[in-house]
């Protein structure tokens, strides 16, 4: 890896795979036969697709068999095995094939009403520089602020799942002395929080593991340093005093 980390900005380009199902049986052999780029799609992708959403979103997969195939109990396992954005592929492909393999025989005839079938598609990632770099931990926090939804959530889950290291930032900050930074993220992208609220929560995380560090290092800085600092608080106190008798 580069000392620097260049933060990118995915757009989707999207293809047909080229497989459809119309019953249960066809959804399961879609899926064993699925890329890695077309589970990315219908499963992973949801909390990109659906950023704002309070609770993360059903995936293709769930919503399918669930309003056209009517098999609620189904859907609601389909789902709950893809709620976790940072499973990867092939465990992935074995827990929705398990889940399709319970499926009573008589189930697994119905088929989807005409013109319903589902169309497996293809997700790509198109990468642009955002215009933000970072050389250190400390500078990732700074910029965090400008980071947007789409490149959180491609440096922080999709760049790790497709094995693209380069791109992947919690191993850049383990490299970089960031420890506590990466540990920080890594729990809240297993957690599986909607896009939104974990863009948020690593930011909330990562100021608040500043503070003790800048305490200790004002604590350790001269006397002469911290009474600059104090003077120049009180000049900025004094300021907005003034600014506010002014108002009045």
């Amino acid at each position: 890896m580069s000392q620097a980390f260049t933060f990118l900005t995915p757009s989707p380009l999207e293809c047909p795979a080229g497989h459809i199902a119309v019953d249960i049986q066809s959804l399961r052999d879609g899926i064993a036969a699925a890329s890695d780029a077309s589970l990315f799609q219908h499963v992973t992708r949801m909390p990109v697709r659906f950023p704002h959403a309070r609770d993360v979103p059903e995936n293709d997969f769930a919503r399918w068999v669930g309003d056209m195939i009517q098999l609620p109990e189904v859907s609601e396992r389909l789902a709950f095995v893809g709620s976790a954005s940072c499973t990867h592929f092939g465990q992935l492909r074995d827990s929705l094939l398990e889940v399709l393999d319970r499926v009573q025989l008589r189930d697994r005839k119905r088929e989807a009403p005409d013109g319903a079938a589902f169309h497996f598609l293809e997700a790509y990632s198109v990468l642009a520089p955002l215009g933000v770099d970072a050389t250190s931990p400390a500078e990732v926090i700074e910029v965090w602020p400008w980071i947007d939804l789409g490149s959180a959530f491609y440096h922080l889950v999709e760049a790790p799942l497709h094995g693209t290291t380069e791109h992947a930032l919690i191993p850049w900050l383990r490299e970089h002395g960031g420890k506590s930074m990466a540990d920080s993220a890594e729990q809240v992208v297993f957690s599986s929080r909607p896009l939104a609220i974990l863009l948020k929560e690593v930011g909330s995380r990562w100021r608040r593991s500043m503070i003790g560090r800048r305490l200790i290092e004002r604590a350790e800085a001269p006397e002469l340093e911290r009474q600059r600092e104090a003077r120049a608080a009180m000049a900025r106190l004094a300021g907005r005093l003034r600014g506010r008798g002014s108002k009045r």
